[in-house]
């Protein structure tokens, strides 16, 4: 038995590994730990990490059984565990489908986007309009107190939400605004649409956010659905809150809160401005 290492064999194994090889194994290494890094940061305080979790710990569970029952000899234990990780890890691809199908659907939403142009507006001056109007009716409204959702739609299509609610198809009006969540009107629950330069829908139904970081906030329901729909989709929405009159805008699943008109006018002219059409450009051209 030898008990020194042969310095010769392990310079020639070291020799035989060329520059380029260090570089792409380097490389490699780099790349998985920086899609692990950034599949972590995606899934950081949502309802996401916390499934990851329990699928982790089902598993380590699992094995742990397996291995302390063969040690043990408890035979029948060890087949029944031995079974349960391999059929577990063939039906692994659909239960990953099916537990994280609001989070795949986020990330294939995000990914579509950015190729997907809408072009729902005709110009400056009709986005603007908008923005004007919607600026206006939050104001009145939260003066009065009155409490509303309004939800802008941007690149990715929200129609399944506005399946959900009441058709409108009326002009982007801070009147109609008004009048559509003044307090035990018909359409005042829930939230409004706005895509385009219309108001498509009212009363629709949003998914709540599961965010935990929301939890340290005293918000209500409206802020929670306003976080969803953002979560799900690049729409911006505008919250008013009934108790306070607070104004907040969400965008990508994050609250920003205690908003003045005049804040909330800004942020909407920078987060909505559309795509405009290629005779708009040459015309200013």
């Amino acid at each position: 038995m030898r008990k020194y290492v042969d310095m010769d064999l392990l310079i020639n194994a070291f020799r035989d590994i060329s520059a380029m090889t260090i570089i792409l194994n380097v490389v490699d290494i780099l790349i998985v730990s920086l899609i692990f890094y950034v599949i972590l940061r995606a899934i950081q305080n949502t309802r996401t990490l916390q499934l990851a979790e329990g699928i982790a710990l089902y598993f380590v569970g699992v094995f742990l059984v397996s291995y302390l029952s063969d040690k043990i000899g408890l035979t029948t234990l060890h087949f029944l565990a031995s079974n349960l990780i391999t059929y577990s890890f063939m039906f692994l691809p659909y239960l990953l489908v099916v537990v994280f199908q609001p989070e795949l659907r986020k990330w294939f939403t995000g990914l579509g986007k950015n190729i997907k142009l809408q072009e729902s507006l005709e110009g400056e001056e009709d986005y603007r309009t908008v923005v004007e109007e919607i600026v206006k009716s939050v104001n009145t409204m939260s003066l009065n107190k009155i409490g509303a959702l309004i939800v802008v739609e941007r690149e990715v299509p929200l129609s399944e939400y506005m399946e959900t609610g009441v058709e409108i198809g009326a002009k982007v009006k801070a009147e109609t605004l008004i009048t559509i969540f003044f307090p035990n009107s018909p359409l005042h629950d829930g939230a409004t649409i706005i895509r385009g330069d219309k108001i498509a829908a009212a009363r629709c139904v949003l998914p709540l956010s599961m965010d935990k970081e929301l939890e340290k906030e005293d918000i209500g329901t409206r802020h929670r659905a306003a976080c969803g729909i953002t979560e799900e989709s690049d729409a911006v929405a505008i919250v008013v809150s009934e108790e306070t009159g607070i104004i907040s805008l969400a965008v990508r699943g994050k609250l920003t809160r205690y908003l003045s008109p005049l804040e909330l006018r800004g942020m909407l002219l920078v987060m909505i401005r559309p795509v405009l059409k290629v005779k708009d450009k040459v015309k200013k051209g």
